[in-house]
């Protein structure tokens, strides 16, 4: 069995600081974020709640990792990879919210620090899979 490693471990707390702090306000105030102009009035609020859902279930997973010091590397292989995969799968998509409605200065800043913050965890958790898998 395989321990994780130092560098992994970071990613995980990295990616789950992040969704700490995303998650509890998409969830709990969507309106914080159309009153910010970073999604459009029309935009479903359940959709927004439902990606802070989706960030709390991240954080929580992240941090499982980190408490649970018995968790070797094989057990929590898979599902380190679908996090990264969620990543990559919203990097593809964030985009998108561009192209539907009319975007706001706020709501294309916000794209593109998400994008960023996004690209910098994945290629934190890419570089900690190569180490780790080492």
């Amino acid at each position: 069995m395989t321990e994780i490693k130092k560098i992994t471990k970071i990613s995980l707390l990295a990616y789950g600081i992040v969704n700490i702090i995303y998650g509890p306000i998409a969830l709990f105030l969507p309106d914080f974020f159309i009153n910010l102009g970073v999604i459009t009035s029309a935009t479903n609020p359940y959709t927004l709640r439902f990606g802070g859902a989706t960030l709390l279930g991240i954080a929580i997973f992240a941090f499982l990792i980190l408490i649970k010091k018995e968790w070797e590397w094989e057990k929590i292989k898979l599902a380190y990879e679908f996090l990264y995969y969620l990543l990559i799968a919203n990097i593809i998509l964030e985009p998108t919210k561009l192209a539907f409605g009319t975007p706001s200065s706020m709501m294309i800043f916000q794209t593109i620090m998400d994008i960023i913050i996004m690209v910098a965890l994945l290629v934190l958790g890419v570089y900690s899979y190569i180490k780790q898998r080492e």
